[in-house]
């Protein structure tokens, strides 16, 4: 992550559209259609960068609510697949009714998952689910592996910073829908630290009637 200010890395602004009549209709190569379809690209994979070295600020929550950490697939759910069965999650997401957390480590993960080909996103596409992702989750710094040492291991290495997360940020919950991590949710229980559970179980539990 860059530790430059946005004073000194601004935003990229986007392309002006042409107007339809800006067009001569004279099979121009490029045409200015053409080139601001060009140009919006570019705009979309700059755009993807900067999001990459400026993270959201994190603030601090004045109201006491859930607060909730969201792995990498239940990230994916909402923001790419847009899965209708975890509407009501996001809803209550944009409504402010819950405090959902990331951390760089955390967002960097899911920023990587975008780039992999199985998922054919365009610059587009990953600009939209980053936008949506930061615009909804406070990122926090998480000191590295301060105070983790009571944490069960997960199977999968990857996936443990999630539980230092939810112990670091003092999370209600992880919800996520991976085996290993749901595995670990009796242990936690009993150590009295966080709850581990789907998204399904999660919103039986907690979404309005």
């Amino acid at each position: 992550m860059s530790g430059m200010s946005i004073d000194d890395d601004p935003r990229p602004q986007a392309p002006e559209k042409p107007l339809p009549s800006d067009c001569c209709g004279s099979g121009c190569d490029p045409c200015i259609l053409d080139a601001y379809e060009d140009e919006l690209e570019h705009y979309h994979l700059a755009l993807e960068a900067w999001l990459l070295r400026h993270p959201p600020m994190s603030g601090a929550g004045t109201t006491p609510r859930p607060r909730l950490v969201l792995d990498t697939n239940v990230l994916l759910d909402l923001y790419v697949f847009r899965d209708p069965n975890w509407r009501p999650l996001l809803e209550l997401l944009q409504s402010g009714a819950c405090d959902a957390v990331t951390s760089p480590a955390c967002r960097d993960e899911f920023l990587h998952v975008l780039q992999y080909p199985l998922f054919k996103l365009s610059p587009a596409q990953r600009v939209h689910a980053i936008e949506a992702f930061d615009a909804l989750h406070r990122c926090l710094e998480v000191p590295v592996d301060e105070g983790t040492e009571a944490l069960p291991r997960c199977r999968d290495p990857d996936d443990q910073k999630f539980l230092e997360l939810a112990l670091q940020s003092k999370a209600d919950v992880l919800l996520s829908k991976d085996k290993a991590l749901l595995k670990l949710a009796r242990r936690l229980r009993r150590l009295d630290l966080f709850a581990v559970q789907s998204p399904k179980v999660w919103l039986e539990e907690n979404a309005p009637a």
